[in-house]
């Protein structure tokens, strides 16, 4: 389907659901795809962080994004889908940018100007969601009627191309790394999430500074997975 042919599709749908309302109520703006999707996720994210994954609904999502529930499972499939778009298109989206920004792994300097600020950036998603991440915990895996769902499998594309970053830069080196990557990059990924939602039993006695904290996670990730020095 074309862009204008969607567009036109979800208008199409925004007006059938305002059928039958009270004429004299004003009329609903039309919206395109792109924004009752958004819509839909923006309401999720905000429902799976105040009540966990199995405590929400679908209507209760639809109702606070304002459209049919019919709509939400059209364009999400179901809750289980939709709370894995949540989770997980933030982290694609900085994988997306990051590799924008870094098109050549194999620079001398790529560990400490472009791993570092990745992954506080990835603590920052993480500490700005907390309590969606919270409710990841509990998971879908929690709620009996989507069975066992991974909300995190999302992730595939992220970790995939993480690893394929550090790959070239042994490549380049010629050397191989000493550690299967593809559980190196999830471990380093959850490290940093734990460091977040874990922290008030990771560190009892009381937070440590938030910067030596990222500055830690910074220099572990970078000794780790940063891949060979190539200067």
């Amino acid at each position: 389907m074309t862009t204008a042919a969607a567009a036109a599709t979800a208008q199409v749908e925004d007006m059938a659901e305002g059928a039958g309302d009270d004429t004299s109520r004003p009329r609903r703006r039309r919206r395109t795809r792109e924004d009752v999707s958004q819509r839909i996720k923006d309401a999720a994210a905000r429902l799976f962080a105040e009540r966990g994954y199995a405590a929400t609904t679908t209507k209760e999502i639809a109702r606070l994004a304002d459209v049919s529930e019919t709509l939400l499972f059209r364009y999400h499939g179901d809750k289980a889908t939709l709370f894995s778009q949540v989770v997980t298109e933030p982290f694609q989206g900085l994988m997306d940018d990051f590799i924008a920004r870094n098109p050549d792994p194999t620079a001398a300097d790529f560990t400490r100007h472009a791993t570092r600020p990745f992954t506080r950036r990835v603590y920052e998603l993480f500490e700005e969601n907390e309590a969606l991440f919270r409710a990841v915990m509990a998971g879908p895996h929690a709620g009996a009627e989507e069975g066992r769902v991974n909300p995190l499998k999302g992730l595939d594309g992220f970790f995939h191309q993480s690893v394929d970053q550090v790959l070239r830069r042994y490549a380049k080196k010629g050397e191989k790394p000493s550690f299967d990557l593809s559980i190196g990059v999830r471990l380093g990924l959850g490290m940093i999430a734990a460091s977040v939602v874990m922290r008030d039993s990771l560190f009892p006695d009381g937070d440590p500074d938030r910067e030596a904290l990222i500055g830690a996670l910074e220099e572990i990730v970078e000794r780790a997975l940063g891949g060979p020095r190539l200067d």
